[in-house]
């Protein structure tokens, strides 16, 4: 899903009550379409006399150039709302996921059922084990040379995507597809292409279930 200042906002404030016992100061919310982070908070360090300082002007910031499931986003947001609950505090870690962080986040995981991870990147180890089902839509793509992959695309990316694709000169052939197959979990929903090689057999087995799609002008159907 693409995230909005409202639902940050509002999973925020529903997340500082649920996890942090509601000690967590609103802060603006920023949305940027950053490629170096899914989530960020800044601060600057206001310097005191004696050389003391304290963290301030905190603001949460959100890329919306990835298309995450939903409940990737949220563990975005809350690993972001623990580094805001440490600085905040003016507590100090090791480094920046420090035994605090962990503990922090390992004790939100155990009592709500998240999976808030250090990294905001998934591993492959994350991506096999991902079995929730979701609607993708996937193009399966050949190129002249004889090469082939697939694209997943962000599902308000659809049409551009589609006719990116269609543009493409090194393109052979293409066809999209909607599925709700999980090895599909695994791929970034792309809103440019990006074509991933996967093994042939590999993936005609997973797009043995999958519906192909028509397109008439700007309107999309499912061939069933």
């Amino acid at each position: 899903m693409k995230p909005t200042r409202d639902y940050v906002q509002r999973r925020f404030d529903e997340f500082n009550a649920m996890c942090f016992g509601g000690e967590l100061r609103p802060i603006p919310v920023r949305l940027s379409r950053a490629r170096s982070f899914l989530g960020q908070i800044t601060y600057r360090r206001e310097r005191r006399f004696f050389g003391s300082g304290r963290n301030e002007g905190f603001v949460l910031r959100i890329s919306t150039l990835f298309d995450l499931p939903e409940d990737e986003l949220d563990d975005v947001i809350l690993h972001e709302m623990i580094h805001y609950s440490i600085l905040s505090r003016q507590l100090r870690d090791d480094s920046a996921h420090g035994p605090l962080f962990r503990s922090m986040m390992d004790d939100i995981n155990r009592r709500f059922g998240r999976h808030i991870t250090v990294s905001h990147r998934r591993t492959a180890e994350d991506n096999a084990r991902d079995t929730a089902v979701r609607q993708h839509l996937v193009c399966r793509v050949r190129f002249r040379d004889g090469r082939s992959g697939l694209t997943v695309a962000a599902h308000t990316r659809l049409l551009p995507l589609w006719d990116a694709l269609a543009g493409w000169s090194e393109v052979g052939e293409f066809r999209w597809y909607v599925t709700r197959d999980p090895f599909f979990n695994r791929f970034p929903r792309s809103k440019v292409v990006k074509v991933y090689r996967v093994d042939d057999a590999e993936l005609e087995e997973h797009l043995r279930s999958a519906v192909p799609l028509m397109r008439e002008g700007n309107a999309v159907r499912a061939l069933r």
